[in-house]
């Protein structure tokens, strides 16, 4: 039985437009009755490829749910035309025939959500719902970039107006140049992060080139980096010795004490001294002297994971350091959130290797990864 409460829309805005693509006409009646009575939105119906083409061309579409088996080819296909057409629209792949091959596919063309047949209206509606609300984040998102880049070409042009006003005007550009230009240094930096670990074979290869970023940026220090569990809880993924060696009495004290703040609190920097109440007295003798630099990593409002920095409180870390953490951390958590999901190597898939931290150099074979020093036994580049 399908829900009487339906989920409050804006009075402004219109309703979202969500496009069914199945060829049978009872399934996708059936559809179209759960979502549209069970969502605010407008429905549209396609029962080929070829017509939810043409809709997808002359309309703008916030969901797609689409079949995969259609009369004139695979529903799959519709995906990068959505992505190209409508960068912010959400998609459901369902099929009668589900396997994790064709999953993984749809999801990387594209697919926020798979659903296989049968399902129940509670499980469609539930889909379609929690589609709706990623499509309108991104396009909340999307809407605050072009009005980022608008204010930035109108404060071009102010620059451009007031450089040739008096030189009291000059002190107010500068201002404003200052601000811009702090907001490019932080893309940059986003930037460079995203570009170092986006080859990542793996989870532990991510781990291992986060890492190798970080401590380029920040200098000498240790570094956790715990990962959340299906238990929601977290668990030491990778450490790495500067001064403390990661046995289990330091990361368990880690975990206990500065783990809760950080995640709390979204970043921390403090003396781990300011938290003597809650160390043990071995436990303070290792730690006092530490400044630690946390942040907590998330995707979609939900924490993947955490990373804490710690060194001695003579080389503390700075602001600038917190400010490089924070801007990093949501890129980490979509690379992590990105590696669970579409990294699922298989022992019969001939690219598998299990530990394989090696490239292939045409001339010489076998290259190891440099930002896979550490775990190669290596020595520090720094």
């Amino acid at each position: 039985m399908l829900p009487a409460a339906k989920p409050p829309v804006s009075k402004t805005a219109p309703p979202p437009r969500v496009l069914i693509v199945d060829d049978e006409p009872a399934l996708r009646e059936l559809i179209e009755e759960v979502v549209g009575e069970g969502v605010e939105c407008r429905v549209l119906t396609a029962s080929t490829v070829a017509e939810a083409r043409k809709v997808l061309t002359t309309s703008t579409i916030q969901l797609l749910i689409t079949d995969v088996n259609l009369p004139d080819g695979d529903g799959t296909s519709l995906l990068p035309l959505l992505q190209r057409l409508q960068p912010t629209a959400s998609a459901i792949v369902i099929t009668g025939a589900p396997s994790l091959d064709r999953a993984i596919h749809a999801m990387r063309e594209g697919a926020l959500d798979f659903v296989p047949k049968p399902f129940t209206h509670e499980q469609l509606l539930s889909r379609a719902r929690s589609a709706l609300d990623h499509q309108a984040k991104l396009d909340k998102q999307q809407r605050r970039f072009e009005r980022l880049k608008v204010a930035v070409k109108r404060l071009n042009e102010s620059r451009r107006t007031i450089s040739r006003k008096v030189d009291l005007l000059c002190n107010d550009l500068i201002v404003a140049y200052g601000d811009l230009s702090k907001q490019l240094d932080g893309v940059r930096t986003q930037e460079g992060f995203r570009k170092f670990i986006e080859n990542s074979k793996d989870l532990e290869q991510l781990l291992c080139h986060a890492m190798d970023w970080l401590l380029r940026q920040l200098g000498y220090a240790n570094v956790a980096v715990y990962l959340t569990g299906e238990d929601g809880e977290f668990q030491l993924g990778a450490y790495m010795k500067y001064t403390i060696a990661g046995d289990a009495p330091v990361t368990d004290a880690l975990k206990r004490v500065l783990l809760p703040p950080t995640s709390r609190e979204g970043l921390l920097h403090q003396p781990a001294k300011n938290f003597q109440g809650q160390f043990t007295p071995a436990e303070l003798t290792t730690l006092k002297t530490q400044d630690v630099l946390g942040v907590n990593c998330t995707y979609l409002g939900e924490s993947l994971a955490a990373i804490l920095f710690f060194r001695d409180q003579r080389s503390a870390f700075s602001a600038d350091d917190e400010a490089l953490l924070k801007a990093i951390s949501p890129i980490f958590a979509v690379a992590l959130a990105s590696v669970v999901r579409d990294s699922r190597p298989q022992e019969d898939d001939p690219h598998f290797s299990q530990g394989d931290d090696t490239t292939q150099d045409p001339n010489t074979g076998p290259r190891r990864d440099p930002a896979d020093w550490w775990k190669n036994g290596g020595d520090s580049p720094y």
